[in-house]
């Protein structure tokens, strides 16, 4: 599948054709785990090139917003999906991505599916509470819809820890 971000260049090289599909790949990918495919394309670009960019260069080269891009490079970097370089006598930050499939795993977790774990508690209570006023009829079919997800809810917060458990005895 092809991503709706361009590159600025030549699509008739094989360099470029590379960067188009590792951009739309990552694209597809991110965004299937609930991340904007904008930082997908930023990580996708990071990805296909041999040298480090840097923001000026991914603003140019994805033909995005210098907010959408700046946005991008906060989550990339909190969740530890790229790395921070910098250049000999240059003042400019670049960015390479990170390689290693442990550490993007447990970076998203932490930065998507932990959130999601916290923020089901407070959406429970909040199901909890309209449950109260619903009718008689639709208080059983809700109140089984209200346990199953907490016990997904359980779950959840039981293979989070395995999974980043699993991650960090892998990288030993």
């Amino acid at each position: 599948m092809q991503s709706s971000i361009a590159t600025s260049t030549d699509n008739t090289t094989a360099e470029a054709a590379f960067e188009r599909e590792c951009i739309a790949l990552f694209s597809d990918y991110l965004h299937v785990l609930g991340v904007p495919k904008s930082i997908g394309a930023i990580y996708g670009l990071l990805f296909a090139s041999p040298e480090p960019l840097c923001f000026t260069q991914i603003v140019e080269k994805l033909g995005i917003s210098k907010g959408s891009v700046s946005q991008g490079l906060a989550f990339l970097r909190q969740s530890g999906a790229v790395k921070e370089l910098q250049v000999l006598n240059d003042r400019r930050e670049f960015f390479e991505p990170e390689l290693g499939l442990r550490r993007l795993a447990s970076g998203l977790i932490r930065e998507k599916i932990e959130p999601l774990a916290r923020d089901g508690r407070s959406s429970l209570l909040g199901l909890k509470r309209a449950l109260a006023m619903a009718s008689p009829a639709q208080s059983k079919f809700q109140l089984a819809r209200v346990r199953q997800l907490e016990t997904w809810h359980r779950q959840l917060r039981l293979v989070i820890p395995a999974v980043q458990a699993v991650l960090a005895i892998s990288r030993k």
